[in-house]
C-alpha cells in the first residue's frame, strides 16, 4: 500500500474483524474508532492499493504463523473448497442463482473458491478466487458497471483451484498433499497438476466416475464396493471425538493411485469414493491416504471461522474489487487469529490499562477488588477420554483456544488497553470465557465417550 492511511486503514479492518462486529464499513469503523465510516468504504473503494498482492502474501505468512508439529504423518497440505456469500439483488458482482453449498439448493450468490493451508496445528485461507458465472462473462456493460476487468476471462472452478494451486507451489508453499472435493476431484487436469507438483492427493470422485482397474477394465466406482474389504478406522479427531468410519482400498491402473472408499457407520448405504495418489518415496498406504482424507474438512473449519467468527460474508461491497478486498483482508485476520493462539504459552496475565478507568454500569464491584490472578488466561488443553466409559475429571481444564475464542479475547484486550473497559469488566468477561472453555471440555469429553461406545458396536 502507498499511502499510510491506507495502510492504517487496513490494519484498522483486520483488527475489527471480530465476533460481535457486522463486517460493514459502518459497524468496523465504529468498532475501530474512526469518527466516521468514509475511510472504511474508501479502503475498500477509491484507496490505491492492489488485493492481489496482499493475497500473494498469505502463503508465506500462514508457513509463519501455522507451526507444522514434527512427527506428523502426512505435514502439511492444500484442501480446496468452495463457499458462498448470498445476496439480494443482481448488483453485486458475478452474484447469480447456482448451487449454494451452504443451503444445499440453488441460491441467490456469489461463490468463492478457496484453498486453506492445513497443518496438524490450524489451518487458514491461503489463496482465493470468485468465481464469475458464465452470463457475467458474456455480459461486458454489466461487468464494467461492477468493476470486474475487462480482461479476467471466465475459468470454471476446478480451473480457479488449478489457478491457486500453481500460485501456491510457485510461493514456495512447503505443501506434501491436496484434497479436493467432489467438484474438483472430478477433474484431471486438477490431479495431474498436483501430481506434477509432487503432491500426494485425495480426491472425491462421484459414484459414477469410471476407473481403469490393474486389469486394465474400467467399472464404475461404485461398482468396487462389491468386492471391497473394509475395516473401522478414524480420519482424525473432531470437536466430537475420532472421526471412525469404515473404509477400504482397492488399487488402479495407475502405479502409485488407488480407489479409496469410506461407509458410514451409522448410514451404511450413504458411501464416498476417493481417487487417491502418492509420489514415490511416499507410504501409499490406507492409513497415509485416511489422514489426507479427513484433512480435507479443515476448510469447512476456515469458512466456520471466516463467517461466523470475522463476518466475511456479511460485507456490503458490491464491486469486483471491494469483494476481493474484503476477502483478502479476512484472510489476513484469519492467519492473524491463528498467529495469536498459536504463540500464546502458559498462561497471560494482562497488565494494568494505560490512563483513564473506563466505564461499566452492569458489573458490580470496583477494580480494587481485582486481582492480578483474576487477569490470568489458562492456557493449554483439557484432557481426553482413551475409551469409552471413562467418567469426566471433576473440574475438567478448559479447552484449547479456540480461533473464535482468541479473536474475542483479543478485541477484550484492545479494549482494556485503551481504557474503555474497566478491570472489574475484563475480569467479568475472561471468567465467561473460562466458563465456556471448561463447558466445551466437558462437553467433548463425553461426545468422544459416545463415539468410542459407537466405534466398537
Amino acid at each position: 500500500m502507498a499511502q499510510r492511511r491506507s495502510a492504517a486503514a487496513a490494519l484498522d479492518y483486520v483488527a475489527a474483524l471480530s465476533p460481535g462486529t457486522k463486517a460493514n464499513c459502518w459497524s468496523l469503523a465504529e468498532s475501530a474508532g474512526h469518527e466516521g465510516q468514509y475511510r472504511m468504504q474508501a479502503l475498500l473503494s477509491s484507496y490505491r492499493w492492489d488485493w492481489t498482492e496482499l493475497r500473494a502474501a498469505l502463503p508465506a505468512l500462514a508457513v509463519a504463523w501455522i507451526p507444522d508439529p514434527a512427527g506428523d504423518l502426512i505435514g502439511p497440505g492444500i484442501a480446496i473448497d468452495e463457499t458462498a456469500q448470498l445476496k439480494h439483488g443482481d448488483a453485486t458482482a458475478c452474484v447469480a442463482p447456482q448451487h449454494a453449498g451452504i443451503t444445499g439448493k440453488v441460491e441467490n450468490c456469489v461463490t468463492t473458491v478457496f484453498s486453506a493451508y492445513v497443518t496438524a496445528s490450524g489451518q487458514a485461507w491461503a489463496d482465493f478466487g470468485v468465481y464469475m458465472p458464465e452470463r457475467w462473462a458474456r455480459d461486458l456493460p454489466r461487468r464494467r458497471a461492477a468493476g470486474i476487468p475487462d480482461d479476467l476471462e471466465f475459468a470454471t472452478k476446478p480451473q480457479l483451484a488449478m489457478n491457486q494451486l500453481g500460485r501456491l507451489t510457485a510461493a514456495g508453499l512447503p505443501a506434501r498433499w491436496a484434497a479436493f472435493d467432489e467438484v474438483y476431484g472430478r477433474s484431471e487436469e486438477l490431479r495431474k497438476q498436483a501430481a506434477k507438483a509432487g503432491l500426494a492427493y485425495a480426491a472425491i470422485v462421484p459414484c459414477d466416475y469410471m476407473v481403469t482397474m490393474p486389469s486394465g477394465t474400467a467399472i464404475r466406482a461404485d461398482h468396487a464396493v462389491k468386492d471391497a474389504v473394509f475395516e473401522r478406522r478414524s480420519c482424525g479427531n473432531g470437536s466430537k471425538g475420532p472421526r471412525y468410519s469404515d473404509w477400504a482400498m482397492t488399487a488402479t491402473a495407475i502405479k502409485g493411485q488407488c480407489l479409496l472408499i469410506r461407509r458410514l457407520i451409522s448410514r451404511p448405504g450413504q458411501l464416498t469414493f476417493y481417487l487417491c495418489w502418492a509420489p514415490p518415496g511416499r507410504p501409499a498406504t490406507m492409513t497415509y491416504f485416511i489422514t489426507i482424507a479427513g484433512r480435507r474438512w479443515p476448510v469447512e473449519e476456515t469458512f466456520k471461522t471466516g463467517k461466523d467468527v470475522l463476518g466475511w460474508d456479511q460485507t456490503q461491497a458490491r464491486s469486483w474489487d471491494g469483494i476481493c478486498r474484503h476477502t483478502a483482508l479476512a484472510a489476513l485476520a484469519q492467519l492473524r487469529a491463528a498467529a495469536i493462539r498459536n504463540a500464546l504459552t502458559g498462561s497471560i496475565a494482562l497488565p494494568a490499562a494505560p490512563g483513564g478507568t473506563g466505564h461499566d454500569g452492569c458489573v458490580t464491584g470496583g477494580d480494587d477488588h481485582i486481582s492480578d490472578a483474576d487477569l490470568q488466561i489458562p492456557l493449554g488443553d483439557s484432557p481426553v477420554p482413551a475409551r469409552s466409559g471413562q467418567p469426566c475429571p471433576p473440574g475438567i481444564a478448559p479447552i484449547k483456544l479456540s480461533i473464535a475464542e482468541t479473536a474475542r479475547l483479543a478485541g477484550l484486550a484492545r479494549q482494556y488497553a485503551a481504557g474503555l473497559i474497566t478491570r472489574a469488566r475484563l475480569a467479568f468477561a475472561l471468567r465467561w470465557s473460562l466458563r465456556r472453555r471448561r463447558h466445551q471440555a466437558a462437553a467433548r469429553w463425553h461426545h468422544y465417550s459416545a463415539r468410542f461406545l459407537a466405534a466398537s458396536g
